[in-house]
């Protein structure tokens, strides 16, 4: 096999799929990366059998053939001669890659193929369709409230549901909850999936902000989303039911407030630097009918800061944990946001006039 390539596009490409290779040590074979070269296309595939990406490039096939490359110094290499026009990769009677430019020279030892893992195929009648953009919003906008420990597994990825044009995905580690909806291109009948974590994370990175239309399909064990020259392939989470979560959200509320979404996300981070040392990083909202005092305390002292609000109901006093409130805000994109209290202070947040987005917040204590 021999092929030239660009530098960069290289480069790029081993850089994508290098995200499947697995994080520890586990078998030679798996921290490979695949290249297959045929018609003028380049291909380059990984996975550690959970996460599987597969990237395509041009390249000048002169020889057309496949080897299975050892995945770190392969990414290392490439990266360190990527501003190399032209790259020659060839294979030789030993087994051995040569990689040449016009001033550098590699060989690396190949394994063999046979042992490597196949990318499973997945099509059929069981996808749903949503643009480009839509998706990657709406894995931004709940990924966060994904838990990280492992006392209930399936709450370490984000749940997943189409149903005829609506789209919903929600997140929670115990302490929060986020759900966000956005429309779907096709009708779908009812679809779930709890997609992991780690894999969405390395999906989102991969979306543009294009209002292509793509399709994810989904089987019993499998994810995989098509986009122009990549695709990426993820296990699910099945060992489990997801939590039903209709209940979780409180229906009726004492206090509601609407305010100007950046400047209270400039109070709230100014008001937290106090706090944020401390487990909890607590701060205290006491909001009366026009202001919302935001105050932190610490052993080195204490930051106020005021925001005005219009609040309708009850006065409320209650703390937060100020990182679960500002990572809401961060993936908030609008002028206003609409804050209800329920009974006991627990808190949801909404864009005002919007149900694209919702988040629930519980007190990290009742203030009297």
């Amino acid at each position: 096999m021999k092929i030239i390539v660009n530098g960069l596009d290289l480069n790029e490409a081993i850089a994508k799929v290098s995200k499947a290779l697995p994080s520890r040590d586990v078998s030679p074979v798996l921290e490979c990366i695949k290249v297959t070269a045929e018609n003028d296309k380049m291909t380059l595939f990984a996975t550690d059998k959970d996460l599987a990406i597969e990237k395509t490039i041009d390249a000048n096939v002169i020889v057309s053939g496949a080897f299975l490359v050892p995945g770190r110094v392969f990414c290392d290499y490439i990266r360190s001669i990527a501003n190399e026009t032209d790259i020659s990769l060839e294979m030789t009677d030993e087994n051995r890659l040569e990689i040449c430019t016009s001033g550098s020279e590699c060989n690396i030892a190949t394994l063999d193929l046979d042992d490597y893992p196949e990318m499973e195929e997945i099509g059929g009648p069981n996808y749903f369709a949503v643009q480009e953009s839509s998706l990657k919003e709406i894995i931004n906008n709940v990924i966060f409230a994904v838990a990280t420990d492992d006392t209930r597994p399936m709450l370490k990825g984000v749940n997943f549901e189409a149903e005829n044009y609506t789209l919903t995905a929600v997140a929670t580690d115990g302490y929060r909850f986020a759900m966000s909806k956005k429309a779907l291109e096709e009708k779908t009948p009812r679809i779930t999936a709890t997609v992991p974590s780690r894999s969405l994370n390395e999906l989102a990175k991969l979306l543009g902000d294009s209002e292509n239309v793509i399709k994810v399909h989904i089987d019993k064990s499998y994810l995989m989303v098509s986009l122009e020259n990549t695709r990426l392939m993820t296990r699910l989470l099945i060992n489990g039911q997801y939590i039903k979560y209709d209940n979780i959200i409180p229906k009726e509320f004492v206090s509601t407030l609407v305010v100007n979404k950046e400047n209270f996300e400039k109070s709230l981070n100014t008001a937290s630097i106090m706090s944020r040392g401390d487990k909890n990083n607590l701060v205290l909202l006491d909001i009366e009918e026009y202001c919302m005092n935001i105050s932190s305390t610490s052993q080195y002292g204490t930051i106020k800061e005021n925001v005005t609000v219009s609040l309708r109901g009850k006065d409320v006093r209650c703390a937060y944990n100020a990182k679960y409130i500002n990572d809401c805000l961060k993936v908030i994109d609008a002028e206003t946001i609409k804050m209800e209290f329920a009974l006991h202070n627990s808190c949801v947040i909404t864009i005002n006039g919007s149900d694209e987005v919702l988040y629930f917040i519980l007190p990290v204590k009742q203030i009297g």
